[in-house]
């Protein structure tokens, strides 16, 4: 279960942490048509949740510890929270109102993966 949620994660990661950061280098134009005015917030957001989401891949593989395993089950339920608090037209941390669309509902079923694979681990560990 823990590869299966660790494998799951994959995905959201790159796109949080790899995708923002290309557009922003190579296309930036683009990205201030998306985000607008809060467009570095936003970049800033997604890395940090990148990065968040790409050091809970290696614990939810590796660790015992479950103060660990447990800071990553609310960290990603607060980006699926932030992503459809998003979608009623609500700035939220840097994210602006987003239009949804299936490559976004992926992600937050695959982030929703990793989360019951957390669960799951935390009830293994104990």
């Amino acid at each position: 279960m823990r590869r299966l949620g660790a494998a799951a994660l994959i995905l959201p990661m790159g796109d949080h942490l790899i995708a923002p950061v290309l557009t922003l280098l190579l296309a930036p134009a683009l990205m201030w048509n998306v985000f607008g005015p809060g467009a570095i917030a936003a970049v800033a957001f997604f890395v940090v949740l990148g990065v968040y989401q790409l050091v809970w891949i290696g614990i939810l593989l590796k660790s015992k510890n479950m103060l660990l395993l447990a800071l990553g089950v609310p960290g990603n339920l607060v980006s699926i929270v932030i992503y459809f608090v998003s979608l009623s037209g609500v700035t939220i941390l840097g994210v602006p109102p987003q239009n949804g669309g299936i490559f976004a509902l992926i992600i937050k079923a695959l982030e929703a993966v990793f989360v019951l694979a957390s669960i799951d681990a935390l009830g293994r560990v104990s």
